[in-house]
């Protein structure tokens, strides 16, 4: 394998040069950088970016965190994250903490390790004390979708209770009284958001709340599917469903149409996210837009800022709004 001693031999100049070289030191002269440069290519010699790192205090990587990797809603934040951070010249190092304290600072440490110079942290399980430890540290850090007490500029989050607020208002003035939610069954604020969301707009309309409406399950189709099921076999009549994510409302409508239920025209079915797969299944799914993308290339370009204040920022609150996206999976059954 060819190092930088080679490198140096091949171009006639000592080892400390080829590393200005390396490292875009000023302090070379243009014959000696081209000679360096000529030996790299001819020698094709790839600079251990780590060893750069190292010397340079920067690694030109941002480190993100997602939840999940294999997620359409997690596939959207990191796409949001790379174009930002690709069209400042630099890189993405993605891992995940699937919603567990432990995977989520075992990441952190691993994207510490790699001499990130920033954090984007989509982080739901870890407790706000070690979040705020690291940034006290004075590690650029921006949280995605997580509001922290006195940390507040560093956090792009979205309004959840409004967002599940907006979905169930939307099937109460489309005629539904009787009205199911599938929820995750992980302990994340978010799910407390979107129940609590779901709450207000029943009680705005004096619908009362029946307990036996909420099933929880896992926040992928397969738990849609069971959750779907289980309010299925409970047999209370509803005639519409929120649903928590549109991969949950997916395999709710699956799980209906597998049974020989019909999609509106029995139950009417509105998710959250407004990922690609709400707009591929059928009936297309009424959904609520959660600008993942936006947000995630918002919260690149704060850490990008905190690295270098010439870094320009898109004006955009630091709350994000969501809203509902009409499509063919509610009908109004007051027609």
């Amino acid at each position: 394998m060819v190092n930088i001693k080679d490198v140096a031999r091949a171009a006639g100049v000592s080892v400390s040069t080829v590393s200005r070289v390396i490292n875009n030191s000023a302090s070379v002269i243009p014959e000696k950088r081209q000679a360096v440069l000529a030996a790299m290519d001819n020698l094709k010699y790839q600079p251990n970016s780590l060893a750069r790192a190292l010397v340079n205090s920067r690694s030109d990587c941002i480190g993100l965190l997602v939840g999940e990797i294999d997620s359409p809603f997690f596939g959207q934040l990191m796409a949001g994250v790379h174009r930002v951070v690709m069209a400042a010249g630099k890189h993405v190092i993605v891992t995940a903490g699937y919603h567990q304290a432990d995977q989520e600072r075992s990441a952190i440490r691993f994207m510490q390790e790699r001499r990130c110079d920033g954090l984007v942290i989509h982080s739901k399980a870890l407790p706000d004390a070690e979040i705020i430890e690291l940034i006290e540290r004075g590690v650029p850090v921006t949280l995605v979708n997580r509001l922290i007490p006195g940390h507040e500029a560093r956090s792009v989050y979205l309004d959840n209770e409004f967002g599940a607020y907006l979905a169930t208002r939307h099937l109460i003035r489309n005629g539904h009284q009787n009205i199911a939610y599938v929820g995750t069954n992980i302990a994340i604020e978010d799910g407390q958001s979107r129940v609590a969301g779901y709450q207000r707009a029943l009680s705005e309309a004096g619908i009362e709340l029946d307990e036996r409406k909420i099933v929880k399950a896992f926040p992928d189709e397969e738990g849609g599917n069971y959750a779907m099921s289980e309010v299925m076999a409970r047999d209370l009549g509803i005639t519409a469903l929120f649903a928590y994510n549109d991969a949950m409302a997916a395999g709710a409508v699956m799980m209906l149409q597998d049974a020989g239920w019909h999609v509106p025209q029995q139950v009417s079915i509105v998710g959250f996210d407004d990922v690609i797969l709400a707009r591929i299944i059928k009936p297309h799914l009424s959904t609520i837009r959660y600008p993942v993308n936006e947000m995630g290339a918002l919260a690149a370009q704060l850490v990008l800022h905190e690295l270098d204040p010439r870094f320009e920022i898109n004006e955009h609150p630091l709350r994000f709004t969501p809203r509902l996206i009409e499509r063919q999976s509610v009908r109004n059954i007051t027609d």
